[in-house]
C-alpha cells in the first residue's frame, strides 16, 4: 500500500475515529551488534543477545509490514551498518510502502561509495551524535551530506551531564538547514548508571531552544510540554512499535511489554488482533504511569493542532530537505 495513502488512513483512524492503538512508526532493530557500548543504552541492544535475522528473514518481516498501518520504517540496532546486506535491505523496503529511515552512529559515513548508494535507498538519515557516541566532532562536517542529497536528522541523547551543551549542537545543525531530535536518556531498570535528566530542567532548556530555533528542533511543543505534564493527555496511546532482529514483537513497548508474535511468520495486522494484545492494551490504559515513555513518544499526536504543525514541518522537510 502506498505510504501517503497509509498516512491518510492513519489520520482518519486515530484522529477522527480516536483509535489509540494504530501504530504508524516501527523501530526495526535489524541487529543487536554494535561497535559501541553506550552507557545510556540497554545491553540487549549492543551485546548481540537479540541475535540477527538472515537477509531472507528480514525481507519476510518487511513483507509482513507492507499492508499494515506502518508509515515510517526505521532501521536501527545495535548498529545497522554492521550488516553486510544493509543496502540490499534498505532498497527492498524502499518501494513506496514506507518512509525509510536509517539510524546510525556514523562510523561508515566516511565511505563515499556507501553514501552515494545510501542516498537512493532512504528518505531520511538519522545520525546519532553525542558525547556518548564519541562523535561530537562530526557536527563540524555535518553539511557535507548535502552533496549526496541526504536529508539528515541529527539524533542526540541528552543526559543530566550534557544538557548544558545542547544549544551548541542545535546551532551546528541549523547552519546546515538540517533537523535535530532530542532524546532524553532513559534509565533502564537493570542499569546502575542514572543519566536521565531532571524533567523540569530539560523542559526549561528545550522550551528556550524551541523558541530560538523553531523547526530546527524536531521535537514538537507537545513533546516538550509532556516532560512536565503540561500536555493534556487523556490516555496513553500506542502509535509506535519495536521489532527485534528475529521478528519478535514486544508490545506495547520494549520496556514493559511482552512478546506477542513474530513478524517473520505473521502479519502485523493479525498479531494486533490477538486476545493477548487486547489484554495488554487494557493493562496499559489502567496502568498509564508505567508507560510514561509512550506519553513522550506520542505527545505530538494527542491533538490535531500539534499533529498539523508536525506534519507541516515534515512535508517541508520531505520536499525541500530544509528545516
Amino acid at each position: 500500500m502506498n505510504r501517503d495513502l497509509k498516512a491518510f488512513k492513519w489520520f482518519i483512524k486515530t484522529q477522527i475515529l480516536k483509535d489509540p492503538f494504530n501504530p504508524a512508526y516501527a523501530t526495526f532493530k535489524v541487529t543487536s551488534r554494535c561497535n559501541l557500548h553506550c552507557t545510556f543504552c540497554s545491553p540487549d541492544y549492543y551485546s548481540g543477545k537479540l541475535g540477527e535475522g538472515s537477509t531472507e528473514i528480514i525481507k519476510r518481516i518487511i513483507d509482513n509490514l507492507r499492508d499494515s498501518s506502518i508509515v515510517v520504517l526505521s532501521f536501527e540496532g545495535g548498529e545497522p551498518t554492521l550488516r553486510n546486506d544493509i543496502l540490499e535491505l534498505l532498497e527492498y523496503a524502499h518501494d513506496g510502502s514506507f518512509y525509510v529511515m536509517l539510524t546510525t552512529n556514523g562510523y561508515r559515513l566516511n565511505d563515499e561509495d556507501f553514501l552515494v548508494k545510501l542516498a537512493d535507498r532512504i528518505d531520511f538519515l538519522h545520525y546519532s551524535i553525542d558525547e556518548y557516541h564519541w562523535n561530537v566532532k562530526a557536527l563540524e562536517n555535518l553539511c557535507k551530506f548535502r552533496q549526496y542529497g541526504l536529508k539528515v536528522n541529527v539524533q542526540t541523547v541528552v543526559t543530566r551531564y550534557n544538557l548544558h551543551k545542547l544549544e551548541e549542537k542545535v546551532k551546528k545543525v541549523r547552519e546546515c538547514n538540517y533537523k535535530i531530535v532530542i532524546l532524553p536518556a532513559i534509565d533502564y531498570p537493570e542499569s546502575k548508571v542514572k543519566l536521565s535528566p531532571d524533567p523540569v530542567e530539560l523542559y526549561e532548556v528545550m522550551s528556550d531552544l524551541k523558541r530560538k530555533y523553531g523547526a530546527t528542533i524536531n521535537n514538537s511543543w507537545g513533546f516538550i510540554n509532556a516532560l512536565i505534564g503540561k500536555t493534556r493527555i487523556k490516555r496513553v496511546v500506542s502509535y509506535a512499535i519495536s521489532i527485534y532482529p528475529n521478528g519478535d514483537l514486544p508490545y506495547p513497548d520494549d520496556i514493559n511489554g511482552k512478546i506477542v508474535g513474530n513478524l517473520a511468520i505473521e502479519k502485523l495486522n493479525d498479531i494486533l488482533k490477538k486476545p493477548v494484545v487486547k489484554e495488554l492494551q487494557n493493562y496499559m490504559l489502567n496502568n498509564q504511569a508505567k508507560f510514561e515513555y509512550l506519553h513522550l513518544q506520542t505527545a505530538s499526536f494527542n491533538s490535531v493542532k500539534d499533529l498539523a504543525e508536525y506534519v507541516y514541518e515534515m512535508i517541508k522537510w520531505r520536499f525541500l530537505g530544509k528545516a
